[in-house]
C-alpha cells in the first residue's frame, strides 16, 4: 500500500475503495472505445466534482501505476493498493439507449482487506466493487465497526463466468447479519429483484430495508429511488445524451451519499440525479466543478427546485419567494 498524495486534513467525507478497471464498451453499431474509470474512478469524481474531500484506496497492478494519474485533479488523495493485475470489463451494449449490455471479465484485481485501508476519521465508507472477489470476506464487518458503511451490491452480486468470464449474479447467501450494517444500500431494478424476487421498486426498497439496511438507493435508466426512514423519494434523469453511461450507477450513488451528510434526501437526491445526468452526457469519470452541476439544476431541474422551494417554505412558513436552502 502507498500514498500516492499528502495525508488528508480533517473533514474526509469519503472514503471511497475498489479497483481501478480499463473499460472496453462496445456499443451497439459495434464501435468500442477503452476508459480508464471502474466504481472507485467514478465514484471518487463524483463526489469531488461536487466540493467535498475524498480519499480513494484502490487497487492496480505494478505496471499500470500510470492509471492511477487518471483520476481527476479534484481527488487530491489516492491510496494505490498493490496488485498482481488491474481489472479490466468488457461491456458490449445491445441497444443505443445502453439498457442491455453483457459483461465479461477480462481480467480482476487482487481482493482489497481491512488491513488495506488506513483508518481515519471519515464521514462515510463507500465500497465500490464491480464484481465477486474484490473484497477479502469480512470487508463489511470490519469497516462497518469503523463507521457508516455505503455498499454497492453489484460488488457481492455479479461473478465472472469459470469458463467465459461473463458476469452474472450469483445467489447471495447474506442475511440480517449483513445488511444490518449497512447504512446506504445500492441496487439496480435486476439487482433488486435478484435479491428480494420482486419487481416492482418500492417493493424491493422495503424487502432490503426489512432486512436491516438503513437506507436503500434503487436505480434504473429513468428515475432514481430512495427509501430512508421518512418514506420514498424519487427523482428522474434528465441527461441530454447517453456518451457516459458507463459509470451511471456509481456516479449517482456517490454524489447522494456524500451529499447526504449535510442534505435531506430530497436535497441530496436533486444533486445527484443532476450530477449523474450531467456525467452521462461525456464519457469517462466526472470531471467539473460544483458550479457546473449547480448550472445544470438551473437549466434542466428548476421545475423540482422550485417545487421543492415552495413546499419547503410551506413547511417552515416562511415568506413567498424565499431561496431554497435558507
Amino acid at each position: 500500500m502507498s500514498a500516492l498524495s499528502p495525508e488528508p486534513a480533517q473533514g474526509l467525507v469519503s472514503q471511497v475503495i475498489g479497483p481501478i478497471c480499463v473499460d472496453i464498451n462496445v456499443d451497439a453499431e459495434g464501435r468500442a472505445s477503452r476508459v480508464v474509470g471502474g466504481a472507485a474512478i467514478c465514484a471518487a469524481a463524483a463526489a469531488a466534482s461536487l466540493g467535498h474531500e475524498v480519499e480513494a484506496v484502490v487497487t492496480a497492478a505494478q505496471e499500470d501505476a500510470e492509471l492511477l494519474s487518471r483520476f481527476p485533479a479534484a481527488v487530491r488523495h489516492v491510496v494505490a493498493v498493490d496488485s498482481e493485475r488491474t481489472s479490466s470489463i468488457r461491456n458490449v451494449y445491445a441497444t443505443a439507449d445502453q439498457e442491455r449490455r453483457v459483461s465479461t471479465a477480462l481480467a480482476q484485481a487482487d481482493p482489497i482487506s481491512a488491513r488495506d485501508i488506513p483508518s481515519r476519521e471519515v464521514t462515510v465508507r463507500h465500497l465500490a466493487g464491480l464484481m465477486v472477489g474484490d473484497y477479502a470476506p469480512d470487508i463489511v464487518d470490519e469497516l462497518s465497526a469503523r463507521g457508516p458503511l455505503a455498499v454497492d451490491m453489484q460488488g457481492f452480486l455479479r461473478q465472472p463466468d469459470g469458463a467465459t468470464g461473463e458476469l452474472r449474479f450469483r445467489r447471495f447467501e447474506g442475511g440480517q447479519e449483513f445488511y444490518s450494517r449497512i447504512r446506504f444500500l445500492k441496487v439496480d431494478t435486476a439487482e433488486g429483484e435478484h435479491l428480494t424476487g420482486r419487481s416492482d421498486r418500492r417493493e424491493i426498497a422495503r424487502a432490503l430495508r426489512d432486512l436491516g439496511a438503513r437506507e436503500i438507493m434503487v436505480s434504473n435508466a429513468a428515475e432514481i429511488l430512495i427509501f430512508d426512514d421518512d418514506g420514498f423519494h424519487t427523482c428522474p434523469l434528465r441527461p441530454r445524451s447517453l456518451a457516459g453511461r458507463t459509470g451511471r450507477g456509481d456516479t449517482v450513488f456517490s454524489a447522494y451519499i456524500t451529499e447526504r451528510a449535510s442534505h435531506s434526501a430530497d436535497d441530496a437526491l436533486l444533486t445527484a440525479c443532476a450530477t449523474v445526468s450531467l456525467k452521462m452526457e461525456t464519457p469517462g469519470p466526472l470531471d467539473c466543478g460544483r458550479a457546473d452541476v449547480e448550472d445544470y439544476l438551473s437549466r434542466f431541474y428548476a421545475d423540482i427546485r422550485d417545487h421543492a422551494d415552495r413546499r419547503g417554505c410551506e413547511e417552515r412558513g416562511c415568506e413567498e419567494g424565499a431561496s431554497h436552502g435558507k
